[in-house]
């Protein structure tokens, strides 16, 4: 008699443990390549905000994200320490999300291009101010080869940064699907 109570206290917490609940497919080209589920971090646009967080639950169509407001914080002897302040809880229905940025890890090549952009546009226009306001042939007077090869940083630059995108945009190639457990 023991045993069979023992038993059925087993089977009923394995059960209980099994169920999983709804989740979000992420696709390309009708190929799985992220699912989404609850515990997961995500971050994401909407048509009213950037929301950043982890997905508490998915149900009925809507991912439940808490959203964590961590800030640094004084004590009282005049050190901060990092603290969460507050903890939000927001409903979205997937159909409202219109990209998802990409978790990545390693270098980051967009980080660079926007380096390289900014950089190449700065002395670029410098140089070309130069070339207005100074004579040729003055020491302030800048080089053609040094314009010439600050515009082709920008440009190389752009492209790296256009192609290293962090961010999937829902469209022709990628979608969302819910899927749902529950009958």
């Amino acid at each position: 008699m023991r045993s069979l109570y023992l038993l059925l206290i087993f089977s009923i917490t394995i059960s209980s443990f099994a169920q999983q609940g709804d989740f979000i497919i992420l696709k390309k080209n009708q190929r799985t390549i992220k699912t989404l589920f609850a515990g997961s971090p995500v971050s994401f646009t909407t048509a009213t905000g950037i929301y950043t967080g982890k997905i508490n639950k998915i149900e009925k169509d809507t991912l439940f994200v808490i959203q964590y407001d961590i800030r640094k914080v004084f004590t009282n002897l005049g050190v901060y320490m990092i603290d969460t302040i507050s903890s939000t809880q927001t409903a979205f229905h997937y159909k409202d999300v219109t990209s998802i940025n990409k978790q990545t890890s390693g270098f980051n090549w967009a980080a660079s291009g926007e380096s390289l952009l900014g950089g190449g546009i700065l002395l670029t226009t410098v140089g070309l101010g130069t070339w207005i306001f100074t004579k040729p042939g003055t020491q302030y007077h800048a080089s053609s080869p040094l314009v010439l090869g600050s515009a082709t940083l920008a440009g190389l630059g752009y492209l790296l940064m256009t192609q290293n995108r962090q961010i999937i945009k829902f469209g022709k190639k990628y979608s969302l699907e819910y899927i749902s457990t529950k009958k």
